[in-house]
């Protein structure tokens, strides 16, 4: 079984279905990838700035299957570290995901997207999950929504 990207560790679920889009490459998330929906409403792999949550089912190359979403508004989320190990001076610091399906990571000097609140493994661990937030500009709804 393949790692999940993301998890939700704080927070109600919130979830809602959204139609997967046509067949292409934006579509082929895998569970626990950060998805967005695009301009015609479906559901696509997501980029900066546009995060609406976490998906909850791999895409089926299918138009119109219906897919869980837990979105994000705010909640706190487990995310993998890139290949560096963590570091104490990594909390509280901004990070930026970089949006592959099924291996979404995220890098240090970000500047858009979350902020690492906690460690959700030990510190030193190289790819360790930390704990973060997004940003209300990476929130598709929130202050730069699309």
């Amino acid at each position: 079984m393949a790692i999940v990207s993301c998890k939700r560790v704080k927070g109600s679920p919130n979830i809602h279905y959204y139609q997967e889009a046509a067949a292409a490459t934006e579509n082929m998330f895998q569970r626990g990838d950060l998805v967005k929906l695009n301009t015609s409403g479906e559901l696509v792999l997501a980029t900066s700035g546009a995060i609406l949550g976490i998906v909850g089912s791999a895409a089926t190359s299918t138009d119109s299957t219906y897919h869980p979403v837990d979105v994000l508004m705010g909640d706190e989320f487990s995310a993998v570290w890139t290949a560096e190990a963590t570091t104490e001076t990594l909390l509280n610091d901004i990070a930026d995901f970089t949006f592959t399906t099924g291996a979404q990571v995220l890098t240090s000097a970000g500047t858009t997207d979350c902020i690492v609140v906690d460690f959700d493994d030990p510190v030193g661990t190289t790819s360790g999950r930390v704990i973060v937030k997004l940003m209300p500009a990476a929130m598709q709804f929130g202050a730069a929504a699309e």
